[in-house]
């Protein structure tokens, strides 16, 4: 699909986008549909923009993560509705303008396009981190 096409189903069923808790400047606009997305699948919003390195530290950030109030109690991967809502931005990722999804100890990317594992910490067994892709996120590389 489409982006055009997933907004129009999207608002066909849940109506407006949801605005980020820090505001729509703080998260990039391309990834506000994949935001709410997971917020109308009973996600918390737990931050876009934050003052350190990386994709969160952009202006409007290109990342955001979302939770449960249950934090997922440490099941990462293993809690099925994070693991559904992840599959589902995976299968969109290029109208979604997604990067990366990390989930538990797996991540899916647009270099590497399949689950493989995650080891660098263990945050992400809490919460769902959506990562945006854009044209030159990896010139230096």
């Amino acid at each position: 699909m489409t982006y055009k096409e997933l907004l129009l189903r999207y608002r066909n069923k849940h109506g407006k986008l949801v605005k980020p808790r820090q505001g729509w400047d703080s998260l990039h606009q391309k990834l506000w549909l994949a935001y709410s997305m997971g917020r109308n699948r009973g996600f918390t919003d737990l931050g876009t923009y934050a003052n350190k390195a990386g994709d969160h530290g952009y202006w409007p950030a290109r990342a955001f993560d979302l939770g449960r109030n249950n934090r997922f109690f440490n099941r990462g991967w293993n809690y099925l509705v994070a693991r559904r809502y992840a599959k589902l931005l995976v299968k969109h990722r290029k109208a979604l303008n997604i990067d990366y999804v990390i989930l538990g100890n797996r991540i899916n990317s647009w270099r590497n396009p399949f689950w493989g594992f995650y080891t660098r910490d263990k945050s992400h067994y809490y919460h769902i981190h959506v990562s945006m892709w854009w044209p030159d996120k990896y010139k230096d590389d």
